[in-house]
């Protein structure tokens, strides 16, 4: 009978140099990625803030097209319109921000476009919000608190113009 002084694991082997190949592509993605890294989050924010505005662009435009083919259709029974039929936010809302700044009527607006509790927002300077309200040269704006307040939305109710600022 021989004796075997040394036994090979070939499995052990192999999983070794599995474990190695699959570390250095590991290390060339990562090599890849962490440069772009800032990039890509620039990138989801310009998306968040894209869609944040679009949202309330389709919530104005539903609220003028039932104002253009009934004005008196229930649906717009709580919301308060400009004589253009562009939507200003609902009486609640308006009853409460009437005695309020403006800023608390953008918030309204906001509230009564969306109405959903998410994106959350402010009109105070809070890091733990998802937008800022504001109003300048007469228009709403919110401004994106994670992106450092540099995109933001403009809704402009006498036109009901909606734009945001990604660059």
């Amino acid at each position: 009978m021989p004796i075997t002084l040394l036994k090979v694991d070939w499995k052990r082997g192999n999983t070794r140099i599995q474990l190695i190949v699959a570390l250095a592509v590991m290390s060339a993605g990562m090599l890849f990625l962490v440069p772009r890294l800032p990039d890509l989050i620039n990138e989801s924010h310009k998306a968040y803030v894209t869609s944040v505005g679009t949202a309330i662009r389709t919530g104005a435009m539903m609220y003028r097209n039932v104002w253009m083919i009934d004005r008196s259709s229930p649906l717009l029974a709580d919301m308060v319109m400009t004589e253009q039929g562009w939507p200003v936010g609902k009486f609640e809302d308006m009853e409460r921000a009437s005695l309020a700044t403006p800023t608390d009527r953008c918030a309204g607006l906001w509230k009564s476009l969306l109405e959903v509790e998410v994106p959350t927002l402010s009109s105070e300077d809070d890091q733990n919000v998802d937008f800022q309200v504001a109003v300048v040269g007469g228009q709403c704006r919110y401004y994106h608190k994670a992106s450092d307040d540099v995109f933001f939305i403009d809704y402009d109710t006498a036109t009901g113009r909606v734009s945001w600022n990604i660059r």
